[in-house]
């Protein structure tokens, strides 16, 4: 059984900068196995589908909802509903119905591996992702940070034997339990937060330093959030969070030291330019 098969799921965005951090820091470091999966509409010629040893390629639906429609008869619309002011209505419902296709079709592949890394095309990596070795295979390792009152829901490594139930979230979605009182504010991190702990999940939980942020070209569609932050001397490649990417930089530094500094110079320079922008921002303020 080889240890790591790693998922990326969704539009193929971020470009080929953000491609190669994620050959360099994960698929080459843990000797991981790569499966896309995505529409038809997405099919390209890039680095991504080369180097996929899976392309799990499914009908793009003109209107997501018609998936729901035909593969569930319950509450759903009455659940997405409740978030059509914080991206759970028109991101989340996308990434939940990418689940279950995953789930219906390709679950032995996944079960055939010890752990599942289940991402996103889009997650620009700063340092070597965490190999979980010496950890328990019971626990499902999620980057810190970006929770948004809730748990973030854009990277996870899941042993397993956890893995049927981990993407078995449009069953939640389906039943009474996810419109039960609903907190004030449901998007995909509180949605996601809820489901675990319904799934009996959320204790096997853990965190580890976020090394990793979210990128996006100029270009990229996205249904949601549209980065503003250039990422200097990247062509046209922007940060969606900048907090994300402050924060997984400053990590890697943490853990490397001064030698990071020669590693990812560029990097540094972002990180660099960042801080004391918000530095100067905050000093301004101070005075007016």
């Amino acid at each position: 059984m080889k240890k790591y098969l790693t998922v990326l799921a969704g539009n193929p965005r971020g470009g080929e900068h953000t491609w190669k951090s994620l050959y360099k820091y994960v698929i080459d470091h843990l000797d991981s196995d790569l499966a896309i999966c995505t529409g038809d509409i997405w099919v390209s010629e890039n680095s991504l589908f080369e180097k996929a040893d899976y392309k799990w390629i499914f009908e793009e639906p003109e209107n997501w909802f018609s998936y729901y429609e035909k593969n569930f008869n319950k509450n759903w619309y009455d659940f997405f509903s409740l978030g059509k002011e914080t991206g759970l209505y028109n991101s989340g419902n996308i990434h939940f119905a990418i689940k279950d296709i995953i789930l219906k079709n390709y679950i032995d592949i996944l079960e055939s591996y010890e752990f599942i890394i289940y991402s996103r095309f889009d997650q620009f990596y700063t340092d070597y992702h965490i190999d979980i070795k010496d950890n328990p295979t019971n626990n499902i390792w999620i980057p810190s940070g970006e929770n948004y009152h809730g748990i973030g829901d854009r990277h996870a490594v899941v042993p397993a034997n956890k893995i049927r139930s981990f993407l078995n979230i449009c069953e939640y979605v389906d039943s009474p339990h996810s419109i039960k009182n609903p907190p004030e504010y449901l998007n995909c991190e509180t949605a996601y937060e809820r489901f675990l702990n319904h799934a009996k999940l959320i204790e096997d939980v853990k965190r580890y330093d976020r090394k990793q942020f979210t990128s996006s070209m100029i270009t990229d569609k996205t249904n949601w959030r549209v980065g503003i932050y250039s990422l200097y001397f990247y062509k046209n490649l922007m940060i969606k969070y900048p907090d994300e990417f402050i924060d997984s930089v400053a990590n890697s530094i943490k853990t490397i030291g001064i030698s990071y500094y020669l590693r990812e110079k560029i990097l540094v320079l972002n990180y660099l330019y960042l801080t004391i922008r918000r530095k100067v921002g905050k000093f301004k303020k101070l005075n007016l």
